[in-house]
């Protein structure tokens, strides 16, 4: 017996679990599935049982249809592109301006937010008038002064303590709300151009083409009066060579804070016309004790994860949940905002960015009809939610 050879090939599938569950990275996860055909068969056996147990599905895209207003199709690209058709209530004819847990974000005319659940059996939550921004502008512009919503937690889990924040106005400013309150409280004018935020430890976090980077606190009881203190991480930048077209906060599934920075090529004689280029990626330090910023570093990946960006509430999903897809890509939908004419122009750019080789591919295909609708949106369907 002492001098029996173990047999690495024929180890029990429970210790090959613990094993695999302890590498963490995805890279040395492929590794292990190339070892041998029954390492590879119990690799497969791991990815599908974290799939079934991970509460991080892969998002969908929403997608107008000709039908109706109320129509949409869900598509799902784990399913190899399946397409469901999905209704929302009669009453919504408003214009999508975002998405987080499940829900869609639509404004109208009056500047009046309404939140609505399309997987909840339609539930809707009707949020306070915002201030109209730009008076001078004509009164059918308005539903356009709302460039993105994001929530703090799911308002059927939290009704009582979710927080809604808005990027709105031409000089894309930003405001929130508090499920106890009953107006919008506002933050400084001078804070603006901002394209994305996020909810990170307890903070908001809000980035902006010009590199501005801030944080504030919305946890604790507020005065509408009172606004709450912001600290600024880093400072705008003037110079025309650190303007970025779009830029987005991210929480990779391994806990970090992340930057994306999106270059986007406009024809010159035809601003409709446009395609997203390339992505940079910085991993922000920060200090655990003061929240400030000690380095925005470069990064050449997203730890294998694959991450959503768009009007929706920018999502990571690990490589594990999205097997399908390839490591450290962004897969993107049309957001570009034209303030010339201060309205969107339909799904125009929409694909994935591979930062391993820097190229753009197609996640779904653009037909020629769908220039006419409204763009499409990433949206994060219910753990219990199947397509039929």
């Amino acid at each position: 017996m002492e001098n029996a050879e173990v047999d690495w090939e024929k180890l029990p599938t429970l210790c090959l679990f613990l094993v695999l569950d302890k590498l963490g990275v995805p890279s040395n996860l492929v590794r292990f599935g190339v070892v041998c055909k029954y390492w590879y068969s119990v690799f497969n056996n791991f990815l599908n049982s974290k799939r079934r147990s991970s509460p991080n599905l892969v998002p969908m895209l929403l997608i107008p249809t000709r039908m109706s207003n109320r129509v949409r199709q869900l598509c799902s690209l784990q399913a190899k592109t399946k397409i469901y058709n999905i209704e929302l209530p009669k009453s919504h004819i408003k214009r999508s301006c975002g998405s987080t847990y499940g829900w869609l974000a639509a404004v109208d005319k009056n500047m009046a937010i309404t939140l609505l659940n399309p997987f909840k059996d339609g539930v809707t939550i009707d949020l306070p008038e915002i201030e109209v921004p730009n008076p001078g502008y004509p009164y059918e512009y308005n539903e356009y002064d709302v460039h993105k919503v994001i929530l703090s937690a799911d308002p059927l889990s939290y009704p009582d303590s979710y927080v809604v924040v808005v990027i709105y106005s031409m000089r894309s400013r930003l405001a929130f709300y508090k499920s106890e309150e009953k107006s919008w409280i506002y933050l400084d004018k001078d804070l603006e151009a901002f394209t994305d935020v996020i909810f990170y430890k307890n903070l908001v976090y809000a980035i902006g083409t010009r590199s501005l980077i801030i944080s504030f606190d919305v946890n604790h009881s507020l005065d509408n009066n009172l606004k709450p203190k912001v600290k600024i991480l880093m400072s705008m930048r003037q110079g025309l060579e650190d303007y970025v077209d779009h830029a987005y906060l991210v929480e990779l599934s391994q806990g970090n804070l992340f930057s994306i920075k999106k270059e986007i090529d406009v024809e010159e004689y035809h601003c409709c016309a446009h395609f997203t280029k390339s992505f940079k990626v910085f991993k922000l330090i920060l200090d655990d004790q003061s929240g400030e910023l000690l380095e925005e570093k470069e990064v050449k990946n997203i730890d294998g994860d694959v991450v959503f960006v768009g009007d929706n509430q920018t999502l990571a999903v690990s490589a594990l949940d999205f097997p399908e897809a390839q490591p450290n890509s962004i897969y993107f939908t049309d957001d570009y905002f034209i303030y010339t004419t201060y309205k969107p122009f339909g799904p125009r750019d929409n694909g994935f960015f591979n930062m391993k080789d820097g190229k753009v591919g197609k996640h779904y295909r653009f037909r020629p009809w769908h220039k006419y609708l409204p763009p499409f949106i990433w949206i994060q369907p219910p753990v219990e939610f199947r397509l039929r």
